[in-house]
């Protein structure tokens, strides 16, 4: 079992890795299209119709991905606070942490499929394309979430991972 943890934990570090580049380019993309939104409504009087629209998308779906990148990287508060190499406090903050993530995005999966259904055909405003692909935006970052807290809950009983972790965290080193 301990390979399928391995290869679970390794799978989700490397998806981290991508989605935190993405959010990363999405909110500089952000930035690039409110200076341009800016300096066309004070330079040109002419401010385009898409671009408040446009940054607001890329924020939400900037924000979104890097909520899972911080959740994987243990960003949000620690539940239980105990020496860094007690195996008892990383079982059951393992365990916290995936009932807290299940149990909140579970439902937001659940009601976020009619909701996306019912975006498919509304255009947005702006940029005149379905309001789906914004809405879109939760359930991934939900999915993403909930694959980090089960590959957290078989890192800890993975030996190797575990060691990594203690290691990663006695250096202060974030996740990479």
């Amino acid at each position: 079992m301990t390979p399928l943890f391995d290869r679970f934990h390794a799978t989700t570090t490397a998806l981290n890795r991508w989605v935190r580049r993405v959010a990363g380019l999405l909110f500089a993309l952000m930035l690039l299209i409110m200076l341009f939104q800016v300096a066309a409504r004070y330079i040109f009087s002419s401010p385009p119709v898409w671009s408040e629209e446009l940054a607001r998308w890329l924020m939400v779906w900037g924000g979104l991905l890097g909520a899972s990148v911080a959740f994987h990287t243990h960003a949000d508060p620690a539940m239980v606070k105990a020496p860094l190499d007690s195996l008892r406090r990383q079982k059951i903050q393992a365990v916290a942490r995936l009932i807290a993530a299940f149990g909140f995005f579970l439902p937001v999966l659940w009601y976020s499929w009619p909701f996306l259904l019912r975006q498919i055909n509304q255009p947005s405003e702006g940029m005149q394309i379905s309001s789906a692909w914004m809405v879109s935006a939760l359930p991934v970052a939900a999915i993403l979430i909930c694959l980090h807290a089960l590959a957290g809950l078989g890192a800890v009983w993975s030996p190797r991972i575990r060691a990594a972790e203690i290691e990663k965290q006695r250096q202060g080193h974030g996740d990479s």
